[in-house]
């Protein structure tokens, strides 16, 4: 039983250097949208997508380990109560080191949010000032609304029949 909660701080400290890294890429990306670098954005931005991947896995992992545990519907900072006493100790060190990393990415993926919502606010300010339609106006050239699509009579069913 002992080595299903190794493995469960294992899970934690995955998720641990995961938030890190995330932190770390919404540095990156906030200081290349302060200097208007496209290219470095989108590569991040890539990059992010593929940890998101890697936390698809982490959560598949939890999904397994929880209910081995019995710790369903346990909120994160009342699992190490859980735990066998030898390893409250660590469990609730890796614990509040997760919980510190979750609010630091939180607090960076914030500023970077609001400053690419901004950024894109003057953008779209500019393309309207410059004559183009507001966004959600209408749809930019060569593309028309639809308004309604039915099928063509070809297609449609008589079910009574």
């Amino acid at each position: 039983m002992d080595e299903l909660y190794r493995s469960y701080l294992d899970f934690l400290r995955s998720m641990s250097r995961g938030l890190e890294s995330l932190t770390e890429l919404n540095e990156k990306k906030l200081a290349a949208a302060q200097a208007d670098d496209l290219m470095v954005l989108n590569e991040l931005l890539n990059q992010e997508q593929a940890q998101a991947l890697n936390f698809r896995g982490l959560e598949l992992t939890r999904d397994k380990l929880l209910p081995k545990l019995g710790l369903q519907n346990v909120p994160l900072s009342k699992v190490p109560d859980r735990f066998p006493p030898e390893l409250q100790a660590e469990a609730r060190q890796t614990v509040e080191e997760l919980q510190g990393r979750y609010q630091a990415y939180q607090k960076m993926s914030s500023r970077t949010r609001n400053l690419l919502e901004q950024t894109l606010r003057e953008v779209e300010s500019v393309i309207v000032q410059m004559g183009g339609p507001p966004a959600g106006g209408e749809a930019g050239p060569g593309y028309k609304r639809e308004t309604e699509s039915a099928p063509p009579p070809s297609m449609k069913t008589d079910f009574r029949a």
